[in-house]
Parts: structure tokens; C-alpha cells; sequence
């Protein structure tokens, strides 16, 4: 979840700018005095609503420990005390761990000693872990949930065709902009329909505003991101279904060719996102929109409260005229490891929280995580306008075409795989055209090579 979502140093090697988005999401969510006024509010009540025996006066009931990063442990925790209505012989704990949680959580599952009961993961990072395979088979429980969840986000649960975790939230993507900026320099965001309407009316607003504001951040070390967002709407992969490398295709050379054209149009502010100047601008006019997935929203109500009102949200530019207008960034997954000693119970509270209704939308109205299981998106709550927005119903325009985004085949090396990525696209960037084909085909050499996968024939690729 960044929910976004993708962050911590991996076993692949550091992806800075995902722990930057974690690290965001949790010290805006640590120093966030409403959340943790919360989590106190949900210790008295555990308090209050804990027998210390089953309500039929037999032995102790089971006692669950769960691992999870600072807001997504103050969800579940806040969600205890109904659950316990509901199953008063399981308590629940959900410790807030740091920054190591990866690194712990392997570590136990190679002793065989010390994980948790239940643990979030990242979306990104749970086929690497299902393929250890020291991770319960959920499918008994989990099967009958498959068409609870969109594709995108049930595939990255599913390894060699069994379940090993649930989707809980997901990233689901538009772009942010500055209304007082757009008015002033006389953008329309309704006539931005694809990527070159988005790069016209930056190179307006560059203009127009001569030179001192930018449409986007833009920076030729951090395009993996962006990559990887519009890489789901031309419907590209970088693995194949059968694990195989597929970079070499024209979907992503279609994907290249447009971080192309948003570097060539020079509407870019050069900056690494999630520093200081990042958030500054947040505040400032340097720079006009900010393409990113839904939990972004909660970045600006906690980093820029003062700009409440003066935010709006359009649809995330096509590629083609016609085409795909979401994708996704970010989202996360609960998992049982293996050593747990009370599954049963431990499903019990991991179907409450993610697989109800109930569950769902408490976390998405208290904690703004948007909720992966879609039974849920007809809640009058989405139709609400919110005043952060300009009274913008933006929960609505995020909710669009979620089921026709693709999922994309992550495996076990994902995390490795956008390491190579990032450094092949920074290379690629300080290039001229008429590079991209160099790109693919380096890219593809360096994955087989480092990998140690082959490579799908150009007429298989996606």
C-alpha cells in the first residue's frame, strides 16, 4: 500500500524512489495526530472488549500477531474491537514495525522461527515471497474470492495457480493538478485526452508562465516509475506468462517512445521527487500536476493542508486516443507465513478485514485506503465531494475502468528486474533520439543475462 505503495530495501537491492514513497506515506502517517489519536481510541477499546476466555468460559481464546508498517497497523488495529464482536475467542495485535519488516520477515522465514501470524506485504513483493514457498496455501479459504478482486490485483497473489494472499488496497491512478495555476495560464484539463494533449498544454503552461512552472516532475533517474505506470496501458509486459523476458516488444517500445516525447518537450521540472523540493512545490507554483495513483491525495491533505480547495483531478492521459485512462501504483497484500500455528484463525481475521464490506470501506473512510475488493465501490461514500478537492468527487473518477487494468506478470526477480530498469531508462534518458531500440535490446541482454531467464521470441511477446 503506499498505498503505492512499493518501498523498502528489497531483495533485489534498494529502489530509492519506492522507499521514498514509503517513506513518505509513513511519517506523514506517523506524525499524523488523527490516526494515532485513533490507534489510542482502539486500545481502549480493545481493553473493553477483551474476555480473557471464550464467551463459553472454555480455555483462552487464540491471540493473533500481525506484522504491518505504521498506517496500515493502525487500520487493522482500529478494526479489532468489531471483529471481536463478531469472534470474541481471537484477539488480535498488529505490531508497527519499521523499515526492516522485509528484511525480519525473511530472516524467520529462513529459521523457520519468529514470523508473525499475518503480515502485509507489498503487491510488488508478493510473488517473490509465495515463491519461497514458506507461505500458507490460502486456496481452501481464498478461491471462492477470485472474482471479488479486480485481475491486477488478485494475480500478484497467485503462484502456480494457488492463492498465498488477499488483495488489501490498491493504487489506482490519475493526475493531480493546481486549479489556481491551470485558470491562470488558461489549461483546460478537460481537453487533455492523451499523453500528446498532456504535452501540449505543458508546453503551454512553460510558456505561458515563462518558464516558471512546470507541467510534472521529471527527472532522468527516476523514470521507472512513470514507465511502469504507462506501461500497463499499452498493455506491455517485461516478463511473458511463462517468466520469460519480453522488454523487446512494441508495446514497450510504445511505453519508451512516450517518456521520450515528455523529456524532448522540456516541461519537466529536473528534480528527484519525494525531497525537499518535492514537497515545497506541493506549496508553491513550480510545478502544475502530478500524475500519481489515489493515496496520493492523503501526501497533499498532510503536506500541504493550507492548499486545501485549490486541488482538482483528471483522468490519466491515453496513450492513444481511445485508450486505457487509469493504471496502477502501488497497493499491498496480508499473507500467512507458513509457521503459524492458528491459520484458521489468522484467515478468520484476514477475510474479515479484506474480504467484507464492512472491513473494506472502515480503512478506506478512516486511513484512505482504497479498497481492492470491488463489491465495495457502489458505497454512497464514493459519490461524496470532497472540499479538499474543490468539491470534486474524485473518489468516482478513480473507481473508473479498474477491472480493465492488466495485470502485469511479476516474478520473484520484480524487485531486481526494476533495479536494471531504472539504470537502463537514466542511461537511455541522457541519450539522443533513436535510442530506444538500443534500450530494449540492452535491457533484454541484462535481464536473461542477470536473471538467468530467456528471452520470448518477438512473435510471442504481448
Amino acid at each position: 500500500m503506499c498505498s503505492g505503495a512499493l518501498i523498502h530495501d528489497r531483495s533485489g537491492g534498494n529502489v530509492v524512489a519506492m522507499q521514498a514513497i514509503r517513506g513518505d506515506w509513513e511519517s506523514r502517517h506517523a506524525t499524523h495526530r488523527t490516526a494515532w489519536e485513533r490507534v489510542a481510541v482502539t486500545i481502549v477499546l480493545l481493553l473493553a472488549f477483551a474476555p480473557t476466555a471464550s464467551s463459553e468460559g472454555g480455555p483462552p481464546r487464540v491471540e493473533l500477531q500481525g506484522w504491518a508498517w505504521n498506517i496500515a497497523a493502525a487500520s487493522l488495529n482500529e478494526l479489532v474491537p468489531a471483529f471481536m464482536r463478531r469472534h470474541p475467542d481471537i484477539g488480535v495485535h498488529v505490531a508497527m514495525t519499521g523499515t526492516n519488516m522485509q528484511s525480519r520477515l525473511l530472516l524467520s522465514l529462513s529459521s523457520g522461527v519468529g514470523a508473525p501470524d499475518f503480515c502485509s506485504l507489498q503487491s510488488v513483493e508478493a510473488p517473490f515471497y509465495a515463491q519461497t514457498r514458506r507461505m500458507t496455501d490460502l486456496t481452501p479459504w481464498a478461491a471462492k474470492y477470485e472474482k471479488a478482486f479486480a485481475p491486477a490485483f488478485w494475480n500478484n497473489a497467485v503462484f502456480e495457480g494457488r492463492v498465498y494472499g488477499i488483495p488489501w488496497d490498491m493504487g489506482p491512478c490519475a493526475v493531480f493538478y493546481k486549479r489556481r495555476l491551470f485558470e491562470k495560464y488558461r489549461i483546460d484539463p478537460e481537453r487533455i485526452d492523451t499523453w500528446d494533449d498532456y504535452i501540449a498544454a505543458g508546453k503551454l503552461l512553460v510558456e505561458r508562465s515563462k518558464g516558471h512552472t512546470k507541467m510534472l516532475f521529471l527527472h532522468s533517474g527516476q523514470l521507472d516509475a512513470l514507465f511502469e505506470i504507462i506501461l500497463q496501458q499499452t498493455g506491455g509486459q517485461v516478463f511473458d506468462a511463462r517468466g520469460r523476458v519480453c522488454v523487446n516488444s512494441p508495446e514497450v517500445r510504445e511505453t519508451v517512445d512516450v517518456l521520450r516525447r515528455l523529456l524532448e518537450a522540456d516541461i519537466g521540472f529536473d528534480d528527484g521527487m519525494w525531497g525537499h523540493a518535492f514537497y515545497a512545490s506541493l506549496k508553491n507554483d513550480a510545478v502544475a500536476t502530478y500524475p500519481m495513483a489515489a493515496w496520493f491525495g492523503g501526501t497533499l491533505r498532510d503536506h500541504a493542508p493550507e492548499t486545501a480547495g485549490d486541488w482538482g483531478v483528471f483522468r490519466l492521459p491515453a496513450v492513444i486516443p481511445g485508450g486505457l485512462r487509469t493504471s496502477n501504483f502501488g497497493g499491498s497484500v496480508l499473507v500467512i507465513p507458513d509457521q503459524c500455528k492458528q491459520k484458521e484463525a489468522a484467515w478468520t481475521f484476514i477475510e474479515y478485514a479484506l474480504c467484507t464490506r464492512e472491513g473494506q470501506l472502515a480503512q478506506f473512510k478512516n486511513y484512505d485506503l482504497f479498497p481492492a475488493l470491488l463489491s465495495t465501490h457502489d458505497d454512497p461514500f464514493f459519490d461524496e465531494a470532497q472540499p479538499f478537492f474543490g468539491g470534486q468527487k474524485t473518489r468516482l473518477l478513480f473507481r473508473q475502468d479498474i477491472e480493465r487494468i492488466p495485470a502485469l506478470n511479476r516474478t520473484k526477480d520484480w524487485n531486481e528486474t526494476l533495479r536494471y530498469l531504472r539504470q537502463a531508462l537514466s542511461e537511455w534518458a541522457s541519450g539522443g533520439p533513436g535510442q530506444t531500440e538500443a534500450l530494449l535490446a540492452k535491457l533484454e541482454r541484462r535481464l536473461t543475462t542477470r536473471l538467468g531467464r530467456e528471452a520470448a521470441p518477438a512473435s510471442d511477446s504481448p
